[in-house]
């Protein structure tokens, strides 16, 4: 069960995540591609990996600081780092079948969702 202090220091971390995802927004100039979410998605799945690989198997130990970086600042921040992260986790543990199903199924269920969203908010 997720503590007080451990939800404070997530809401901390997201609310630094999502300022610093407007600001990526603002200075990295959109083309034909979202380059600012590309950047975001690419820098906050690298600095999940990074935060991740350094604790090793001290996250448990570590719940504020994991709380704080991965799940708070790093969901704030980017729309694909934990997907990323979960991801890989299944590849490095041999679960190639698993993370191949959880990605492609992930990115269309997520893509109709958005039309149906969409689509609803039009009625």
């Amino acid at each position: 069960m997720i503590s007080l202090p451990q939800l404070l220091m997530i809401g901390l971390g997201g609310a630094g995540g999502s300022m610093l995802r407007a600001l990526v927004g603002e200075w990295v100039p959109a083309g034909r591609l979202p380059w600012g979410t590309m950047t975001a998605n690419v820098v906050g799945s690298l600095i999940i990996g990074l935060v991740l690989g350094r604790m090793g198997e001290a996250v448990g130990e570590q719940p504020h600081w994991y709380g704080f970086m991965a799940i708070g600042f790093c969901g704030g921040f980017t729309t694909v780092a934990s997907f990323s992260w979960q991801t890989f986790e299944q590849f490095r543990n041999g679960q190639w079948g698993a993370a191949l199903t959880y990605a492609v199924s992930s990115m269309l269920v997520c893509l109709v969702a958005t039309w149906a969203g969409w689509r609803l908010g039009r009625l």
